[in-house]
């Protein structure tokens, strides 16, 4: 698919491992991603500028999503980063913001962690380690957690970021149910739908058909809120990395980028919202 205009992809991975080590422990071993190939994907779908987002193989370490912003420039990369807040300062997290980082990640769900109080409490603490500052808080969980968190999320007073399409996933229980009230999460003032993983939405399915009626739906619920991410590289499914070895290389699955960005043209209302969703949302919420 082209586009008269440059699209802004806003959740891409890093994976440099031959420059700097994964964190242990960890629950995959992505291979090599490194800036030059990042650049080649850049061109491929036609996007201007990225978000480069933290991966949990590195924890803590942001150093490799660092120096890809660096590579490409603040006026082409930003960052979200991932920190502890009990062991990183203040000076710390003014040197992130300095190096375009614009956001803080609580990948909760690729961590294992979905219990709702466990869940609340993380976020807390990087509520309250970013208070003071205009960094955004990020968010991977599933839906249904999402939900418990609504009363947390809209008192949090900053803009969260909720990744891959908020967590929905088609067939679980009570499906309808946790539609309804999510619908009602991303009405929230400071709620962004980043739609993102929409292969992991539809459970890697060759299509995305089963989305043609609820994600109008969720971008109306988001309306002027709503951002788009290739979720380049692709990472493996999560349900296969317990019959891997930690020392085994995780192969990237072959995604279609553009047909994610097929699809959101056709699920948006005008070009102008589709334009909002892939570039101009973007534009403004990271500061390019």
């Amino acid at each position: 698919m082209t586009t008269h205009f440059s699209v802004i992809d806003a959740h891409v991975h890093v994976f440099a491992p031959e420059k700097y080590d994964y964190a242990e422990p960890r629950s995959y071993t992505p291979g090599d991603a490194n800036v030059e190939k990042l650049a080649s994907h850049m061109d491929r779908i036609g996007a201007e500028k990225v978000v480069i987002v933290q991966p949990s193989p590195y924890g803590a370490d942001n150093r490799a999503t660092l120096e890809a912003v660096e590579v490409l420039g603040q006026e082409s990369a930003r960052a979200i980063a991932v920190v502890e807040p009990k062991t990183h300062d203040k000076d710390q997290l003014q040197t992130l913001m300095k190096n375009g980082v614009r956001g803080l990640r609580a990948n909760l769900k690729t961590s294992g962690i979905t219990g709702i109080e466990l869940a609340e409490s993380q976020l807390s603490a990087l509520n309250n380690h970013v208070s003071g500052t205009d960094l955004m808080l990020q968010i991977f969980l599933p839906a249904d957690v999402i939900i418990s968190l609504k009363k947390s999320i809209a008192n949090s007073g900053r803009p969260m970021i909720l990744d891959h399409c908020a967590g929905l996933k088609l067939g679980t229980e009570n499906f309808d149910d946790t539609f309804e009230q999510l619908l009602e999460v991303l009405s929230l003032p400071n709620v962004i739908l980043k739609t993102s993983g929409l292969c992991r939405v539809v459970d890697y399915a060759d299509d995305y058909i089963g989305l043609d009626e609820l994600m109008p739906q969720m971008l109306a619920a988001s309306k002027g809120r709503a951002i788009w991410g290739s979720d380049w590289p692709h990472t493996g499914k999560s349900v296969e990395r317990a019959a891997r070895p930690i020392t085994e290389i995780e192969p990237f699955m072959p995604i279609d980028d553009q047909l994610s960005l097929e699809c959101l043209k056709k699920w948006s209302r005008t070009e102008a919202e589709f334009r909002d969703i892939t570039r101009d949302t973007s534009l403004n919420l990271f500061g390019f």
